[in-house]
């Protein structure tokens, strides 16, 4: 089995100036450095997580149909498609109603719909692959004349419930922080929030300043990601800081089953 990253987050989970507010870091010099060291520390919470952050595509390759496929990266947002070489070599792609996907799952899971059964490949490798998409937040943009957000890949149903959060940015008016809302008229790429299930669409009086996110991190998941910034950052790095923040992960590491 291989997990590959197609397209990785547009977005980090921590600005730049937050990090560099935390290592009291007040020259410009360094910001590629920081940048990078922003990426390093969500990537290693990903892999000890076996989390998603922040929204990204990915392949998920496998030599064969397992009784129940399951993804790698948590929270699933949406699955694009199935694909397999038949028994002839032929690329297929597997129709979406003869499968069902748990998105609530951690991991996310994928199994036969309702009496069908997976088809059969060749067995060779990377006979089936599923590409996918995963992550706790989901990067949107606003278009008040419409009162509808862009979050490309977001795996939103009517009727899911969502935060609204900004990542250095401001939210749109008419959108607050901390209050859940309800999505509808979702498409694949775009959807819009109503106060109540069966509400009227908000009114999006403003576009605000990017980033902002639909979805939220655990506070331990911040906390940690501060820390392994530090961690990163230090070039005698102790590795009391990877035990520290790896102790506060530890309780949001997704299982494997």
């Amino acid at each position: 089995m291989s997990d590959v990253l197609v397209a990785a987050p547009t977005v980090e989970p921590l600005t730049r100036t937050q990090a560099k507010l935390h290592l009291r870091e007040t020259a410009a010099g360094q910001d590629a450095l920081i940048d990078s060291i922003i990426a390093a520390a969500r990537g290693h919470i990903e892999t000890f997580c076996r989390r998603a952050l922040v929204l990204q595509t990915r392949r998920l390759l496998l030599d064969c149909f397992p009784a129940c496929i399951q993804i790698p990266r948590s929270p699933l947002r949406a699955v694009s498609s199935i694909q397999y070489l038949d028994t002839a070599g032929a690329l297929q792609t597997l129709d979406p109603t003869l499968y069902r996907v748990d998105k609530e799952s951690k991991p996310g899971r994928i199994t036969p719909a309702y009496g069908a059964v997976w088809p059969s490949s060749q067995y060779v490798m990377h006979a089936v692959q599923v590409a996918y998409t995963c992550g706790h937040l989901i990067p949107f943009t606003a278009d008040p004349a419409t009162d509808v957000l862009t979050a490309a890949g977001h795996g939103f149903a009517n009727g899911d419930q969502s935060q609204v959060a900004t990542l250095g940015g401001a939210i749109p008016p008419g959108l607050a922080a901390a209050t859940n809302y309800f999505v509808r008229d979702a498409t694949a790429d775009t959807l819009k929030l109503a106060a109540t299930s069966a509400g009227a669409a908000l009114d999006i009086t403003g576009a605000g300043n990017v980033p902002n996110v639909l979805g939220l991190l655990e506070k331990e998941i911040e906390i940690a990601l501060q820390i392994l910034v530090q961690y990163f950052e230090q070039r005698d790095a102790d590795d009391k800081l990877l035990q520290a923040a790896e102790r506060v992960l530890s309780p949001f590491r997704a299982m494997r089953f």
